[in-house]
């Protein structure tokens, strides 16, 4: 009893006089809890928060100043009404295939880049940090822009996967950056008189649709064109580009692209084979004149073989309506085996060409009876001879004759078919 009388005491002494034993108060103790929060750091989550909260205000700030900017815009009329608006004009080529002969077509795909300045865009930096500012999807519908279109264009599409490949800027001065990505097929009028030795120059053309000159015009970026590094063409080099202004009535640029073809897939799959066809037809000048089936079976198969080859040749090739350098290839060489078939043919007719009596029959009745028998007499011996000795020499004459001809043919046909390289690449690979 006393125990437990004692120990109550004890505590009531206890709260009454904390500071006498050190207790903390109250007070102290939610002074020692504020400092210890303080010391704690802040977690990833409150940092995220606080810059969520900064761009969210950013934005909105963005947002008010194009509101601002829009609350008086016409976006009907040009950005300067006294002077003509200036439009810079640039491309940056992301890939260049399917040049086309057939259809006379081109297809690339590129960012194209227009540069302006707008006076009623000015503006004040955001929070005088910021200025430029980025506008969101579809509000440069409500601004002016320039009306450009391709002139030489077939079709053309705007990518939108998996949003609208397009980027409108502002900055303080007012000046406007507009991209956006094109995929496009453009013609190109080609002169194919060297094909395939020929260097063609391709246009793409940018003009106002809407607008002439008093209103817009026109000028090219530093630099106009530029290229994806990994650009490359299956049969074509772009060695050069051009750039001009077309300008009559409306603004207008003129972008011209210089293709090289590249000769090496002709060279193989049309100039060798031919060549090779050509020198097969020669076989026949080493064959026994004798052997009149086999030269004429061995040049009926090149011909067949050549013209066969040509045909699939032609059809893959452009229809025009004058004489290409892959023409005069194909014809010369379709006359090169054509001549060694005839070639044959003038060699067995001059084996097999028959030869006068030495001493004719005199069919006079005029003569007297004793010199007609003397005549017979002639006749007669002259008739043996020619069967035993004269046939047997001109035969062999005729023979050496037609061997001459397989002798000098075997010379002219390879000079003829060299001399006629020389002037072909002399001719057609001239700049």
């Amino acid at each position: 009893m006393n125990t437990t009388v004692s120990a109550l005491l004890f505590l009531l002494l206890l709260d009454s006089c904390p500071m006498v034993f050190g207790a903390p108060s109250q007070g102290q103790k939610s002074g020692l809890l504020d400092s210890q929060q303080k010391k704690q750091p802040v977690g990833k989550g409150e940092q995220n928060r606080k810059i969520g909260r900064r761009e969210n205000n950013a934005v909105d700030s963005t947002s008010s100043v194009v509101d601002k900017l829009l609350v008086s815009y016409n976006r009907q009329e040009s950005p300067n009404e006294e002077k003509p608006t200036e439009v810079q004009i640039g491309i940056y080529v992301i890939s260049f295939y399917s040049v086309s002969e057939k259809t006379m077509d081109y297809t690339l795909s590129m960012y194209l880049k227009l540069n302006w300045q707008d006076p009623r865009l000015i503006f004040e930096p955001i929070g005088g940090k910021i200025n430029s500012i980025r506008l969101g999807d579809g509000r440069w519908d409500d601004l002016w822009t320039p009306d450009v279109f391709f002139v030489n264009e077939k079709r053309s599409g705007l990518h939108s996967v998996v949003r609208p490949n397009t980027v409108m800027k502002l900055n303080t001065s007012g000046h406007v950056s507009y991209v956006t990505k094109i995929s496009t097929t453009l013609s190109c009028p080609m002169e194919l008189h060297r094909y395939p030795l020929d260097t063609q120059l391709c246009p793409m053309e940018f003009e106002s649709f809407g607008y002439t000159i008093d209103t817009m015009y026109f000028s090219w970026l530093d630099p106009a064109v530029e290229f994806n590094p990994r650009v490359s063409l299956p049969q074509h080099t772009i060695t050069n580009w051009t750039l001009s202004d077309c300008s009559v009535n409306y603004p207008c640029l003129e972008i011209g692209f210089v293709l090289q073809r590249d000769v090496g897939y002709y060279v193989i799959q049309v100039f060798m084979p031919s060549s090779l066809i050509v020198v097969l037809s020669w076989v026949s000048f080493w064959i026994n004149i004798d052997k009149v089936a086999e030269r004429v079976s061995l040049g009926l198969v090149i011909i067949l073989t050549m013209t066969t080859w040509s045909t699939g040749i032609q059809s893959s090739l452009p229809h025009v309506s004058y004489i290409k350098a892959i023409d005069v290839w194909i014809s010369m060489c379709l006359t090169f085996v054509f001549a060694s078939l005839v070639e044959v043919g003038i060699v067995k007719a001059l084996s097999r060409k028959k030869v006068e009596p030495s001493v004719p029959v005199s069919q006079s009745m005029a003569l007297d009876e004793e010199f007609v028998d003397v005549e017979r007499e002639v006749q007669t011996d002259n008739t043996e001879i020619n069967q035993k000795g004269v046939p047997k020499l001109m035969n062999f004459q005729r023979k050496s004759k037609a061997q001459k001809v397989d002798d000098i043919c075997r010379m002219v046909f390879p000079l003829g078919f060299l001399l006629f390289n020389v002037w072909y690449w002399t001719v057609y690979t001239m700049s």
